[in-house]
């Protein structure tokens, strides 16, 4: 029997248990949390609880199934761990008080190791994911994707034909904290950081068309915003993208996946310098 727990934020908003559930344990079935709840293998602060429950703020909520959640791994060593990491679950805390992509690897490490996130992809963003097991990888892999000597290679899919086919462009991203957004100009002004994306055409369907993109420069959010600057919003993008798209073609789901890095490392770590990781994005 699997257990996994979550803090209920105290700031988290009057809603049913199997809604919290869902937001808290992204990675378990929807029949799997109804599961549980029907046979009350769910606990508030200890007291089983079912289907009618009300998430309560502030309390432990445990779930108990033999439903097993793992992470897919790419790569394995001694030093390093990557994985590929699903759409819909953050690299760490997130303030839902539940699972995240650190939470599940210190769980599966146990005493073995302490995971170290040496980089991040979105809540909603798929694909390959580098962690370190020990300080000095750590600080190596921090370097790297601080200095970007690592080659990071995203496919996503975007509205209409891309003219021309395939470009490097450039940019300025200036952050908006307060709404956790970016936008992008074409001219530098305070605050503003200069973004690089090049970009190759794949495919186009007529009305979409699949990218691969290389990320020069790495930015919050720089390939969404990037390309909805362009005119080219990403399918499946809520925040900067066309709803009306989203909507027509059925999708809630952000189609963007870190599909492959190339490592480039000193040290401990170069004898991984040449190696390419790959995933398969899941669309």
């Amino acid at each position: 029997m699997n257990v996994y727990e979550a803090i209920i934020p105290e700031n988290a908003p009057r809603q049913k248990l199997e809604s919290y559930l869902a937001h808290a344990f992204p990675l378990l079935p929807g029949h799997v949390i109804r599961n549980a709840l029907s046979k009350k293998d769910v606990k508030l602060d200890g007291v089983r609880s079912g289907k009618d429950a009300w998430a309560q703020p502030g309390s432990r909520v445990m779930l108990y199934t033999a439903f097993s959640v793992s992470l897919p791994i790419v790569y394995e060593d001694e030093h390093v761990l990557i994985v590929h990491k699903p759409a819909g679950i953050s690299c760490d805390d997130d303030g839902r008080g539940g699972m995240t992509v650190l939470s599940l690897l210190e769980k599966a490490a146990g005493a073995a190791y302490r995971p170290r996130l040496c980089h991040r992809l979105d809540n909603q963003t798929s694909g390959i994911l580098a962690l370190a097991k020990d300080d000095g990888s750590e600080q190596l892999l921090l370097d790297a994707f601080r200095e970007h000597t690592l080659t990071k290679v995203y496919e996503c899919i975007v509205r209409g034909q891309m003219r021309p086919e395939k470009a490097t462009v450039k940019a300025f991203l200036v952050k908006d904290a307060a709404r956790s957004t970016v936008r992008v100009i074409t001219h530098e002004t305070p605050g503003a950081m200069p973004i690089e994306t090049m970009y190759e055409t794949l495919s186009f369907d007529g009305t979409l068309s699949r990218l691969r993109v290389t990320l020069l420069t790495g930015r919050t959010h720089q390939i969404r915003a990037h390309m909805a600057f362009l005119s080219h919003p990403l399918l499946g993008d809520d925040k900067y993208g066309d709803r009306a798209l989203n909507k027509r073609m059925k999708t809630t789901a952000l189609h963007l996946c870190a599909s492959s890095l190339t490592l480039q490392l000193p040290g401990i770590l170069s004898y991984l310098s040449g190696r390419t990781f790959t995933v398969q994005p899941p669309f």
